[in-house]
C-alpha cells in the first residue's frame, strides 16, 4: 500500500548507530545522546506535528516504563512539556500478544490493516517509533511513508539492527538531511515502492 493524496503519511522515527543499529548487543541504550538542544528542538517539532503514535509491543513496553508517570518526576521544564505531549498523543500498538494497553490514550491493533486503516483517516501524520519488528512489519505491508534516522555518532560492533533480512532490496530516495549538533544527523528517505 502507498499513501494517496488524500491519505495521511506514515514515518517511521528511530534512533540508530552509524553501523545501523537500534540497542548495543546485550540491549543497552546508553550510547544515546541526552542533553542535546537541537535533538530535544527536533522532538518537541516532531511530536507536535504528528496526530498518532504506533510502536511495537516491545518499544511500547520501554516507553511505558518512563512516560505514565514523567510529569510527576520531571529531568527539566523541556522533559515536563515533552511528558505531557507525549501522555496527550493518542498511541497503537501493534501487536498479537498485548492484552491490554496500560497507558492513556492508548489502543492495541491486532492486524497491519488496523494501521492502514488509520492512514485513510483524516488527520496528522502518523509517527511509528518503533523497533526493529514492527519496522519490518509495516515495510512488509507498505505502509511507511519516510524513513527518518537519527544516527548518532558511535558504532556499536552488535546488537539490534534497525533493518531485520529481507527476501528482497529496498530502495531509497533521500529527501532530506539534517544537522542536530553533536555529531547527530537526521537522514530522511522515502521508500521507491516497486
Amino acid at each position: 500500500m502507498t499513501t494517496t493524496p488524500t491519505q495521511r503519511r506514515l514515518y517511521v522515527s528511530m534512533i540508530t548507530s552509524l553501523d545501523g543499529y537500534i540497542e548495543g548487543p546485550n540491549r543497552e541504550l546508553d550510547w544515546f545522546q541526552d542533553g542535546n538542544p537541537q535533538f530535544e528542538q527536533y522532538c518537541d517539532e516532531m511530536i507536535d506535528s504528528v496526530g498518532v503514535a504506533v510502536y511495537g509491543r516491545t518499544s511500547y513496553e520501554l516507553m511505558l516504563q518512563y512516560w505514565p508517570d514523567a510529569e510527576a518526576r520531571p529531568r527539566s521544564p523541556q522533559d515536563l512539556a515533552f511528558a505531557r505531549k507525549m501522555n496527550a498523543l493518542p498511541k497503537v500498538v501493534l501487536s498479537r500478544t498485548l492484552a491490554h494497553a496500560a497507558w492513556a490514550n492508548t489502543r492495541v491493533a491486532r492486524d497491519p490493516e488496523e494501521i492502514a486503516e488509520l492512514k485513510r483517516q483524516p488527520g496528522k501524520p502518523i509517527v511509528a517509533w518503533a523497533g526493529a519488528a514492527l519496522v519490518s512489519t509495516l515495510i512488509a505491508h507498505r505502509l511507511v511513508d519516510e524513513l527518518r534516522m537519527v544516527v548518532h555518532p558511535v558504532v556499536l560492533g552488535g546488537g539490534t539492527p534497525l533493518f531485520a533480512r529481507r527476501d528482497r532490496r529496498l530502495e531509497l530516495r533521500q529527501i532530506r538531511t539534517q544537522n542536530l549538533g553533536g555529531g547527530l544527523s537526521v537522514l530522511c528517505y522515502e521508500p521507491v515502492w516497486s
